[in-house]
């Protein structure tokens, strides 16, 4: 009878191990289907004011306690406002520029006057993909579902 109780448990254990997904297996379904914008752009081409709008945002940096600057360029040719090519790219503090891809709209009642836009980093940003929630006022920067910058635009 001691055999058949070691023998249960060990079996159970094995398969609950064997139904929990590696952390690789993790980390390839977090990666968002990679849309049209580049994953590596120059800055001279997003300073082109007939290609990109730019827009600047002061943050609220979670992870070092201080500030920081954000901005954020569109692409303006009639293509990029198709659902399926809708994206921003994200530059903080003057570092290397990343693309998102648009995610979902979701509205907020009933008459759709009030709205979230969600977006996804198309590759880690200091380790981790990164979502971003943004409403009318401000946008929050989330990784690893925790608050990493909170931004207002300037």
């Amino acid at each position: 009878m001691h055999k058949f109780k070691i023998a249960l448990i060990t079996a159970s254990v094995v398969g609950l191990f064997a139904c929990t997904p590696s952390q690789q297996q993790k980390t390839t379904q977090q990666k968002p289907q990679v849309s049209y914008l580049k994953e590596n752009i120059s800055q001279a081409e997003l300073n082109n004011p007939k290609n990109y709008k730019r827009y600047s945002y002061y943050c609220k940096n979670f992870a070092t306690g201080g500030n920081s600057y954000l901005a954020t360029y569109f692409p303006l040719w009639s293509e990029s406002r198709k659902q399926e090519n809708f994206g921003i790219y994200f530059q903080l503090d003057g570092g290397k520029a990343y693309p998102f891809d648009h995610i979902a709209n979701i509205s907020l009642n009933a008459r759709s006057t009030k709205f979230e836009v969600r977006y996804r980093s198309y590759q880690p940003i200091e380790g981790s993909y990164v979502d971003l929630v943004a409403h009318k006022f401000k946008s929050i920067y989330y990784k690893n579902s925790l608050p990493w910058l909170e931004c207002r635009e300037r």
